[in-house]
C-alpha cells in the first residue's frame, strides 16, 4: 500500500478500531494514541517510507499512545484481530501498553523517558538494525531524555531516529505554559542531530520525512492535534485521561470519522 488516498482510508480504518476497543475498554489513554495514527499508518504501510517492521524496531517513550499500533500488528498478522476486544483483559494478550510479551511490539513503557536510554542501548549494541522511538512532548520534562541525548551525540547513532508528537499538551494543560520546552530544534541541533518537521497529519509530509535513510541521529518533530479525528476532542486537555463510553457519544465519534 503506497497511494495517499489508500494510506488515508487506512488512517480513518485504524481510527475506527482504536476507538471501538478503547471506548468499550473505558481505560487508557484515547487521546493520546489518536494523534499518533496517520504516523504509524505511515511507517508501517507505505512503502516509500525507510522503516521496514520486519527488521527496524519501533518503540513508544509515550507507551499511553502505544495501543494505536494495536489494530495496525493485527492487520499485519502478528496476532488475530479478535485480540483488540480483550484489550487490557486477563484472557487477553493486549496490554494497557505495548510490551515485548506482544507480538511486533518491543518494550514495556509506562515510565516516561525511559525508552528513549532503552533504544539507544539497543542502537548501540546493533548498529545494522535501525530503532525508531516515539516520545510525547511533554515527555521532554524528563532529566533522563536529555542525558540519553549525550550518548546518542557521542556514539553518532546514526541508526536511532527520535521522533516528537508535538501536540503541544501535557496531562495538566498546554506545554508551553506549564514548563517551556521551545525553541525545539535549537536544542537537538546543539546535540548533533539532523531535525526536520511535518505535519503529523499529512501523510505525503510523513513521506518526505520517513523516505531517506539517516546520516545522523535525527529528530522528526511532528506538529500534531491531540484527539485527533474526533471534532469534541480535538485539542483539549481534559480528554487525556478520559474516554466516553456513552453509547450516543461513541457514535458520533465514529460519524466522525466517515
Amino acid at each position: 500500500m503506497d497511494q495517499i488516498s489508500e494510506l488515508v482510508e487506512k488512517a480513518k480504518e485504524v481510527r475506527k478500531k482504536l476507538i471501538e476497543f478503547k471506548t468499550k475498554s473505558g481505560i487508557g489513554h484515547l487521546a493520546s494514541s489518536l494523534s499518533l495514527v496517520e504516523l504509524l499508518v505511515s511507517l508501517y504501510f507505505d512503502q516509500n517510507t525507510f522503516f521496514d517492521h520486519t527488521t527496524d524496531r519501533l518503540i513508544f517513550g509515550k507507551a499511553h499512545g502505544g495501543p494505536a499500533v494495536y489494530p495496525i500488528l493485527a492487520d499485519l498478522g502478528y496476532f488475530p484481530e479478535k485480540e483488540l476486544i480483550s484489550y487490557a483483559k486477563p484472557e487477553g494478550i493486549l496490554r494497557l501498553h505495548p510490551d515485548q510479551s506482544i507480538p511486533g511490539c518491543t518494550y514495556v513503557g509506562g515510565s516516561l523517558g525511559n525508552a528513549i536510554g532503552y533504544a539507544s542501548g539497543l542502537a548501540w549494541a546493533n548498529r545494522q538494525k535501525r530503532f525508531v522511538v516515539v516520545l510525547g512532548d511533554a515527555e521532554l520534562y524528563e532529566g533522563a531524555v536529555w542525558e540519553s541525548l549525550l550518548f546518542i551525540s557521542h556514539h553518532r547513532l546514526n541508526n536511532l531516529v527520535l521522533v516528537i508528537d508535538r501536540n503541544g499538551l501535557g496531562i495538566l494543560g498546554k506545554t508551553e505554559e506549564l514548563l517551556k520546552l521551545e525553541p525545539l530544534k535549537s536544542k537537538f541541533v546543539s546535540f548533533g542531530f539532523d531535525v526536520f518537521g511535518a505535519n503529523g497529519h499529512d501523510l505525503l509530509q510523513l513521506r518526505k520525512s520517513f523516505s531517506k535513510a539517516p546520516l545522523a541521529p535525527t529528530l522528526i518533530i511532528l506538529d500534531t492535534v491531540k484527539s485527533k479525528g474526533i471534532s469534541f476532542m480535538e485539542g483539549k486537555a481534559e480528554f487525556h485521561t478520559v474516554i466516553p463510553q456513552d453509547a450516543r457519544v461513541v457514535q458520533k465519534m465514529l460519524e466522525d470519522l466517515s
